[in-house]
């Protein structure tokens, strides 16, 4: 583990095109050598950021990659030419035939260190107004295990967008040591209340950073729209860095002995009561 606890994290968030897988890419890319510039050590892109498949049915199969795979290839070279870890989440087209919603993890090699295939689908069939199309689970498979990554910097958790509804997630992640979570989304506008009271939670909660990215704007094909205002908040559930409502990198410096610091104020893990939460089980 690093001796120095200081570590430049970036956001990169964008409006995928749907029908245009090649182009997110390029445009991820040139997003990622400016990341890279900025001396960024751990880089969080969105969730499905190769493209929603919102836009009509099959589409997703079209955009699923295989990880390792042409995507996967295209993150590797950019984390090992800058030395970063790059994390992210596309549509997998599984080795199983099924297809998952995962965010390999790129590490400063260029390999593919882990992935986190996404564990809770959104799905809102009792809401009439939400078109059947984003609901997940019709199109993707959900994982079954959590990812907890032991990196040269810090121990990291991934989860993804509507896993931030379900706390012992991050409770988990935090029990486990981890000091930080990436949270890709494609958060749908205009909940942006509900986006900024969730990501506060989970950090305040679990004394953790956590790194929330997402996409902004409206995608032109399926008209769907993102909250956007990613962010990096601390384990004091204050926001240490947000984007805007465009396209846009955003980078922040974050000190990862505020983790202990905080922890040692109010030692909440050693205060929990696991006896009495038997509902949990």
């Amino acid at each position: 583990m690093s001796k120095n606890r200081n570590v430049t994290v970036s956001m990169i968030q964008i409006c995928a095109d749907d029908d245009d897988r090649a182009a997110n890419v390029a445009k991820m890319l040139e997003y990622l050598k400016i990341a890279g510039d900025r001396g960024s050590q751990i880089v969080a892109l969105p969730e499905v950021w190769t493209g929603t498949g919102f836009s009509r049915d099959g589409r997703l199969k079209e955009i699923a990659d295989t990880i390792p795979g042409d995507v996967t290839g295209a993150l590797s070279e950019k984390a090992r030419e800058y030395g970063m870890y790059i994390v992210g989440s596309i549509y997998e087209k599984g080795e199983d035939g099924k297809y998952y919603n995962t965010a390999p993890v790129i590490g400063p090699t260029g390999d593919v260190v882990a992935k986190y295939r996404k564990t809770h689908l959104y799905d809102g069939e009792g809401r009439v107004d939400l078109p059947s199309i984003l609901n997940e689970s019709r199109k993707v498979s959900a994982g079954d295990q959590f990812t907890l990554v032991d990196s040269n910097i810090c121990r990291f958790g991934v989860a993804i967008c509507s896993d931030i509804r379900f706390p012992e997630i991050f409770r988990q992640y935090a029990l486990s040591g981890a000091e930080m979570v990436i949270l890709p989304t494609a958060f749908l506008s205009p909940r942006v209340d509900h986006w900024e009271f969730l990501i506060k939670a989970r950090a305040c909660d679990n004394q953790i950073f956590l790194v929330a990215t997402g996409m902004a704007g409206k995608e032109k094909h399926s008209g769907i729209a993102y909250v956007g205002r990613s962010a990096v908040v601390d384990p004091w559930g204050v926001v240490q860095a947000c984007c805007n409502d465009r396209e846009v990198c955003t980078t922040t410096v974050v000190d990862l002995d505020y983790v202990r610091e905080v922890r040692s104020w109010w030692p909440l893990n050693q205060q929990r009561r696991p006896e009495m939460y038997k509902a949990l089980v």
